[in-house]
């Protein structure tokens, strides 16, 4: 064989390992990474929290899934790792079948014995940069930290894909709103001026009121001035810039702006489905055993619950954010909103979605689907216990506390189900837009009138407020 014949055959043989990072190579790395994730991430935080505090109980169940998680992602990992170095015997000894040959699965058995059997080709291999760079593929082959930070041909096909993307930073974005419309745009600022004063008035008016008056010093009207907090704080994000692009021409918001607006919407939308969860769990103390109510919801258990429900929140917002905003934007800044909402953001990106997809589909359909199990799960406790009162102006006194609550769910999460989970045949961004006004900017008007038009001791603390002598 010629030199030059040979120098085209390693030259062939590298491409060949290099296409293996732009396929299996960064596929096997992302699992590795999700499995690392989930059963560090099942142990970890409730051990952090064991080391601070006394109670360091664990629910049956929860053990029952920690010990699930633990297991599922070891095992996967195991397996994961086999994989991977079957991969990597398939892109060192023969690179040209790698792409046809390469199985989705292999056993943990055959792992010790996959990694011997690329001596072969450094026995029979003359180049020493093909061996050089065999053995630089195979140290990588530890976790997704030394993927990123040791391995040359993983940071240079990143570099590559980062050149080919042609980014473009946009130091803004420019909205461009509800409607073109100038009599429409007129009609809406009007209504929705009202409706954002609205939000002010009784948005902070059941916090206060709630604040000032000891007879609803309760943990329900704890966890309802919790809520009125969350939709004053989503709300105020979105509210006062709409109805300023209504008005002016330029609708610019600027890059670190529309990261911050996307960051308080998910946060307090995430709170609020969690808040009522948590409120249909207080109801069903409430009802089912009132002697022990206010030591089953003692103010360490409700500050514990509020913060894992704001803790969380900020978690699956962060989430979304700092993906979102990691992605690559070319072409055109103009998001076909009125806020900077997720969907619209990934149109305007040229990289790869599918992941934002997959997280955005896993986090909010885990926190609609547990928060509905859950509202369902504590209302069939409640009817159980409702059933067992025999009296019947007691039963309804306890359907009646329920009401207002199950209202707002109904309200709040049948949009959000219908927004997030309706056929893509039928989605549309003039549909969204719409929804996004209702959950954004309706519901938080309509929480607090539910809450006070239907319940007594809002009324009558109200009504003491007004009869109060200020001076």
């Amino acid at each position: 064989m010629t030199s030059s014949s040979q120098q085209q055959t390693s030259k062939t043989v590298l491409q060949r390992q290099n296409s293996y990072f732009l396929s299996y190579g960064k596929l096997d790395t992302n699992y590795l990474s999700v499995s690392d994730f989930c059963y560090s991430t099942a142990v970890g935080p409730k051990m952090l929290v064991d080391l601070l505090d006394k109670n360091r109980s664990i629910p049956f169940v929860g053990c029952a899934l920690q010990l699930l998680s633990v297991s599922i992602f070891m095992d996967a990992e195991c397996m994961l790792l086999a994989v991977m170095a079957f991969c990597r015997f398939k892109a060192i000894s023969n690179p040209c079948s790698l792409l046809s040959t390469c199985p989705a699965g292999c056993d943990i058995a055959g792992s010790y014995a996959l990694h011997v059997l690329p001596t072969k080709f450094f026995l029979f291999s003359r180049s020493g940069q093909n061996i050089i760079t065999a053995l630089s593929t195979c140290d990588s082959h530890v976790n997704s930290l030394i993927y990123s930070l040791w391995n040359k041909d993983v940071k240079e096909t990143k570099k590559k894909e980062k050149d080919n993307r042609n980014c473009s930073y946009f130091p803004e974005f420019l909205l461009l709103g509800i409607t073109n419309n100038p009599r429409m745009k007129i009609v809406i600022f009007t209504v929705f001026l009202l409706v954002y004063l609205l939000i002010l008035l009784t948005n902070f008016g059941m916090i206060i009121l709630i604040r000032m008056d000891s007879q609803v010093h309760t943990p329900m009207y704890f966890f309802l001035s919790h809520l009125s907090f969350s939709d004053f704080c989503y709300s105020t994000t979105v509210g006062p810039k709409m109805l300023v692009d209504l008005l002016v021409k330029n609708k610019s918001i600027p890059f670190l702006g529309c990261a911050l607006q996307l960051l308080i919407v998910s946060i307090f939308i995430d709170a609020e489905c969690m808040l009522l969860a948590v409120m249909a769990f207080d109801l069903f103390k409430a009802i089912s055993n009132p002697l022990l109510y206010a030591v089953d919801m003692s103010s360490k258990v409700r500050s514990r619950l509020l913060v894992g429900v704001y803790v969380l929140g900020t978690a699956d917002g962060l989430i979304h954010t700092t993906l979102a905003f990691c992605l690559c934007f070319c072409g055109s800044n103009e998001i076909n909103h009125f806020f900077c909402d997720l969907p619209p953001l990934l149109l305007l990106s040229c990289s790869d979605t599918q992941i934002n997809e997959l997280v955005l589909f896993s986090t909010f359909g885990f926190i609609e689907l547990s928060t509905i199990s859950g509202v369902l799960v504590s209302y069939c406790y409640i009817i159980c216990s409702v059933l067992t009162i025999h009296s019947a102006e007691g039963r309804l006194k306890a359907f009646s506390t329920c009401a207002s609550h199950l209202t707002a769910v109904a309200i709040f999460q049948g949009t959000m189900l219908f927004m997030y989970f309706r056929p893509s045949s039928t989605y549309s961004l003039d549909q969204d837009k719409m929804l996004s006004l209702f959950y954004l900017l309706v519901i938080p008007m309509l929480n607090p009138l539910i809450y006070s038009l239907r319940n007594k001791d809002v009324k009558e603390a109200l009504q003491k407020l007004r009869n109060k002598s200020w001076f």
